[in-house]
């Protein structure tokens, strides 16, 4: 006899400031749309398992606007479990300063994992103080290591904000994702594992990829989308935002993308060359 579907929800890119914060790169009210999606949530006949939020869940990561995340998940009053991970927007220090129950040392990253409705999810850190893109620090992946060995008898779900590299060898836009070293661990690492997904944000686009035989989810989160017709010639950000319904089911994982009223006007184009000046910089710093 097959179980019932284990549904859940799937934000991404929260982007939210403290109150009062100016901040000429925040291209939407970002609390209001935050408030939108769990509005949205408490509409469902069924109620999900539990709500992930992958990354970016402030725009600077400062204690008072993680502490706005929080009140604003409280007013809601959803009851129900929300798990965290990190990005490159968020910082260690301002998350354990208002969850200090969560992460107690803001000095290491933020990995957690938790047994919930027959699901072993795994959250990973992958942000990097300082860097866009993501990497393992020393540790992680021994430590996503012995989480797989844990529960073998139950699929893993795993969330990090960074997703890995699609074509590992384009190493110029290794800042939209794992650098590549860190893809390959996570791709040798994981290899035999019932791993059912992974999500991700990031990039600010509802994308699915066939990883290796594991479904990666990003999407395109609260904050503004990557305008994908206009890639690679220009990096447009536009007016939408949204989330994902998913279903775990025996046959496998289903996502279902809810976008939110939109007028998809450009909101900001981003300066390719500053970003990957920016980025050969941290590497020649690094080496």
């Amino acid at each position: 006899m097959e179980h019932p579907p284990i549904t859940f929800i799937h934000l991404t890119d929260l982007h939210v400031n403290a109150p009062g914060t100016e901040d000429d790169m925040l291209f939407n009210d970002t609390s209001a749309t935050l408030e939108r999606s769990l509005n949205e949530i408490r509409r469902m006949s069924e109620k999900p398992a539990f709500i992930i939020a992958s990354g970016d869940l402030t725009n600077h990561g400062e204690p008072e606007a993680y502490r706005t995340v929080s009140k604003i998940l409280a007013k809601a009053d959803l009851d129900i479990p929300v798990f965290f991970a990190l990005g490159n927007h968020d910082r260690r220090d301002g998350f354990s300063a208002a969850f200090p129950e969560l992460h107690r040392d803001p000095s290491t990253p933020y990995d957690h994992d938790h047994v919930i409705c027959g699901l072993h999810v795994i959250l990973l850190d992958s942000s990097i103080p300082g860097e866009i893109g993501g990497a393992w620090e020393p540790g992680q992946i021994d430590w996503l290591k012995a989480r797989l060995a844990d529960h073998p008898e139950l699929p893993k779900l795993l969330v990090m904000h960074h997703a890995p590299m699609i074509d590992t060898q384009d190493t110029e836009m290794e800042w939209e994702s794992l650098s590549r070293l860190a893809t390959d661990e996570l791709r040798q690492t994981i290899a035999g594992a019932n791993v059912v997904g992974i999500l991700s944000g990031h990039i600010h686009l509802d994308r699915v990829s066939h990883w290796h035989g594991v479904p990666v989810i990003i999407g395109m989160g609260h904050h503004a989308a990557t305008d994908a017709v206009a890639l690679p010639d220009e990096f447009n950000m536009l007016d939408a935002t949204g989330f994902a319904l998913c279903a775990l089911r025996p046959s496998g994982l289903t996502v279902t993308y809810v976008a939110h009223p939109q007028s998809r006007a450009l909101r900001h184009q981003l300066d390719m060359q500053k970003i990957l000046a920016y980025v050969a910089a941290h590497k020649a710093a690094a080496e």
